[in-house]
């Protein structure tokens, strides 16, 4: 029998990427790119085409998770999971630092962003974005799927070899990679011998360390001020 394909892609999903999840609802099947439950109890992102499956069927799909196909012919599926605290609102969830809610709503928060910023359809292929600037700001609704804080960013620049004019592209960049990209350009800018590139660098990091510790300063004591914010 041919092999179903898993569920679509999200940083925030918790269950199998590689395999296929089920989804046991009483009301049809749900809407599809929305995160939800499935059977394993792990979040699977709902496909366009959702399997057709009998509870008493004999022959079943390859690629099919087992524990979501248990709970689909009625035995019960223990969540062994660990239990922790939500990084965000701190309620109780197996799902890796960040509740099924707030995964929920990351999930349809990067959904909106991926959609907006899809390429456009040009004459000729589209090479690599070429960044000349735009503004960053911390988004305190983001999370990435570790639960690290993520940051916004309306990009400028253009594409090599698409039209010539300057687009925007909106990004919401995870802690955890940005970590990994930092981590990077600090090695790089340490091997350039170019005279004074260290310091340039250093001192643009120092400047936008500054500012953006500034504001979080005022709105934390805007908060204190106002509790209601």
């Amino acid at each position: 029998m041919k092999r179903v394909p898993p569920n679509p892609y999200s940083p925030y999903a918790t269950a199998d990427p590689t395999e296929r999840h089920l989804f046991p609802t009483l009301f049809g099947p749900p809407t599809p790119g929305t995160l939800h439950p499935a059977g394993c109890h792990g979040l699977a992102v709902v496909p366009d085409e959702p399997v057709e499956v009998a509870p008493d069927a004999e022959s079943l799909p390859d690629g099919l998770c087992a524990a979501c196909t248990a709970a689909l012919r009625g035995l019960a599926v223990p969540d062994t999971r660990p239990l922790s605290a939500c990084e965000k609102c701190v309620q109780g969830t197996r799902n890796n630092g960040l509740c099924a809610v707030c995964r929920t709503d990351a999930h349809q928060l990067w959904t909106r962003v991926r959609t907006a910023t899809a390429p456009h359809t040009v004459e000729k292929p589209a090479g690599a974005f070429v960044v000349r600037g735009g503004p960053l700001r911390v988004t305190p609704d983001a999370f990435c799927e570790h639960g690290d804080l993520a940051f916004a960013t309306r990009m400028h620049g253009y594409h090599i070899g698409g039209d010539d004019h300057e687009e925007a592209i909106d990004l919401v960049l995870p802690r955890c990679y940005l970590a990994l990209l930092i981590g990077g350009v600090l090695a790089a800018v340490d091997h350039d011998n170019t005279p004074g590139a260290h310091e340039r660098f250093t001192e643009s990091v120092n400047r936008t360390q500054a500012k953006v510790r500034a504001a979080l300063e005022q709105q934390t004591a805007d908060d204190e001020e106002d509790p209601r914010r």
